[in-house]
This record gives structure tokens, sequence and C-alpha cells, in this order.
């Protein structure tokens, strides 16, 4: 055996003895002995001063054990979260759009997400994508601009496609369309058709997006001051109705559910943002299994909160890294995350660009140094997460089943 592979070896039964080891020398404890032992290193003091109250409504204990349990937490799913690292692009002037595209595309971003505050023409449309491969990234489109006419935004997809001799399946992406919210009157029966017409020629494009909390382009999914519960039924609530309209206009439940993404804010209470997404994932499937829908997590994209970012520029870059971790911990499908300049641009030393890279530069160190993106839902198994995950589920599905 050559000396190499002995080593491995030999590592690897020594890791294994040294596990047995150590859990051998350590009892099982139960809960009730664990309190028993903080009440007297209390001193008389409440153990209900240790609990944390992260929302209103919301109160944690600091403890959590296996007993409050039935049975072992179990990853929500087998296969790892290999989450794909978007970037915003802003597009005024479509050059200096491409440019950005370009640079980010290169600097390892695997998703674009386009911003137009007005419908862009032909044109504009391809300048934007120059040199640029449609079929290797994701693509998507968001403002005013793409929700005042999502079919055009697939008519130039359509006609971007075949400039690259591809076929529009071969396409992937999302538009930020979420007409419940911008309409009072709602043309169901045009977003019915746009559906029917995308399931032929572009499955692999998201066509709803709903918004659960604050949104980086000023909507809402609900009224703001919701706590954390309230604004996941509340996005529960758009996606229930979109299954209720849509079906009955004869478009499957599982069609409508790969037609929906929702857009999930992050801020930085680290342990809640984790549990908030994981906790929006199982309701979600509550929701499909009423509607005897294939049962299948949603397509969740995630970006930071409005304002989550401080004055403290470089303290920012920490601040991101840490909310990074927990959007892809939760089991963010995308993920973007701000510049640490966002805000505060006036403050910077460095040009945009920097600022956008250390960005990227922030998912890369997760994937290709920290290796999220090869554990199956690494959060699970924390009891402490676990029992959060469950509080926010149990108290969002009842403000839903009240709505």
């Amino acid at each position: 055996m050559p000396a190499a592979v002995c080593f491995i070896f030999a590592v690897k039964m020594t890791a294994m003895t040294l596990q047995e080891d150590l859990f051998n020398d350590f009892p099982q404890i139960s809960k009730e002995e664990w309190v028993r032992q903080i009440v007297r290193d209390l001193k008389g003091r409440p153990l209900e001063e240790l609990d944390w109250q992260p929302d209103n409504g919301l109160k944690v204990s600091p403890l959590a054990h296996a007993d409050d349990f039935e049975r072992a937490p179990e990853p929500f799913s087998q296969e790892p979260n290999n989450w794909e690292i978007c970037e915003d692009v802003v597009v005024t002037d479509p050059a200096t759009a491409n440019s950005q595209a370009l640079e980010a595309l290169e600097g390892g971003a695997e998703g674009l997400r386009f911003y137009f505050s007005t419908a862009p023409d032909a044109t504009v449309f391809d300048q934007i994508f120059q040199g640029i491969f449609p079929d290797f990234i994701g693509l998507h489109f968001a403002g005013p601009g793409v929700s005042q006419n999502p079919g055009a935004i697939l008519m130039h997809l359509d006609r971007l496609a075949r400039q690259h001799n591809l076929q529009t399946a071969q396409l992937r992406g999302s538009i930020d369309y979420d007409p419940a919210t911008t309409a009072e009157i709602v043309d169901w029966r045009y977003l019915a058709d746009l559906a029917a017409f995308a399931g032929e020629q572009f499955p692999g494009f998201r066509l709803v997006t709903i918004a659960v909390g604050p949104y980086p382009s000023g909507k809402e999914s609900a009224p703001a001051g919701l706590t954390v519960a309230e604004e996941l039924s509340a996005g529960l609530q758009r996606g229930n109705l979109y299954l209720r309209k849509l079906t009955e206009r004869g478009i499957p439940a599982a069609r409508v559910a790969g037609l929906t993404q929702f857009s999930l804010s992050i801020g930085n209470r680290y342990f809640l943002e984790i549990a908030k997404i994981r906790a929006f994932n199982l309701l979600w499937l509550n929701v499909l299994k009423a509607w005897n829908a294939p049962a299948e997590y949603p397509a969740t994209e995630v970006h930071f909160l409005p304002g989550a970012y401080g004055s403290e520029l470089y303290t920012n870059m920490i601040r991101a890294t840490t909310m990074a971790m927990s959007a892809v911990l939760g089991g963010a499908g995308r993920l973007t995350v701000l510049p640490y300049e966002a805000g505060h641009e006036a403050e910077a030393s460095f040009p945009p660009a920097f600022g956008r890279r250390i960005a990227r530069n922030v998912q890369h160190l997760l994937k290709m140094e920290s290796f999220f993106n090869e554990i199956p839902d690494p959060a699970a198994g924390s009891y402490y997460i676990e029992k959060l995950t469950q509080q926010l589920a149990n108290q969002a599905w009842q403000s839903f089943q009240k709505a």
C-alpha cells in the first residue's frame, strides 16, 4: 500500500477512534438535570432571565436539549445546497451595465439580476448581453420596466436564445412580477396565458416573485411593522392566492408552484434569520400538501434587509459575512450580498468595483473555503435552531390559518 494511502487510512481510523471515545466519555444528561444545575448557578435569579426575545411575540430559551424532541431532528434534504451567487446590475446606461455584468461574471458571479426602471427595447437588451453566454448563468429581471410588461422580457429572451443558437428551455432565471401587489384589479387571464406560454417555452423560469418582508425595490408582501412570523404568514397567503387564482384557470398546482419564487430579506439577527428561511421552507410544504401538489421546497432568493448596514463601512464587511452565512445555512437558493458601502457610497474610499468584488468574495469564501455548499442542511440537529424554527413555523401557520 502506498505511503500516502497508509497515512490517510491511519488518520481516518484515528479520527473514528477519537470520535467513539469522545462520545463514551460524556454520559447522557437529561434536560431536567441541566435545569437544576443552571438554577443553582443563577443563585436565586429566575431562569426566565436568560430568555431571548428577538421579535415581538417570540421568546426563546437558550437551553435547547434532545429531550425537547420526540425524535432526533433530521436534515430537510439529503442534497447539498449549492446556492447561486448573484449580483445586481442597475441598468441606466446599457454599455455601463454590460461592463459591470462582464466584470461580475469574470469575478465569479453565477447569476445576474438586471434592474430596469423603464422597459428595455431590443437594442438595449442586445447591448447588455454583449459577450455574455446566457445559458451559463441565472438570468433575473426586476424593476418597474419589467413588471409593467413581463411578456416583453420573455420575447427579448426568445430572440436572445435564437441569436446564440439555443433553445429557450436551456435558459433559467426569474422575473420579478407580482401583479397582486401592484394592481387593484389583477388580470388573471393575462398571467394564466403568460404561465402557459412560459411552461412550453421557458420551463426554467420563475414568473412570479413574492416578497416576504421588505424588498429592495421598496415593495412589500405585507404592511411594514409585522413580526417575522406575520411576514412568513403574509408570504404564504400571497402564494396561496396565486395557487387559487391560477388553478381556477386550469393550471395545475404543481405548475403554479414551479412558476413561483419567494424573496426573503435577511437582517443581522443571526440565528433568527437561519430559522426564518428554514421555517418558510417547511410552511410552504404544508401549503402544497393542502393542494395535493408534490412536496417541493420553495425557490427562494435572499437579499439583505434595507438599512442592515451601518456607517462603519469596514464593519459592514464582517456583517455581510455573518448575514450571508445565515442565508445559506438557512437554505437560500440564490443570494445577493450588498457591497459594504451600500447606502453610504459617499463615504467610501474605494471605487464601487472594489465593494462589488468584496461582496462576491464573501460568497466564494463560504463555498470554496468553508464548503457550505457541500453539506445538506448544515443547521439540522442544532437543537436551538430547530426549536426556533418550530416556534416560528407554528406562529406563522396559526396566523396563516386565521387569515
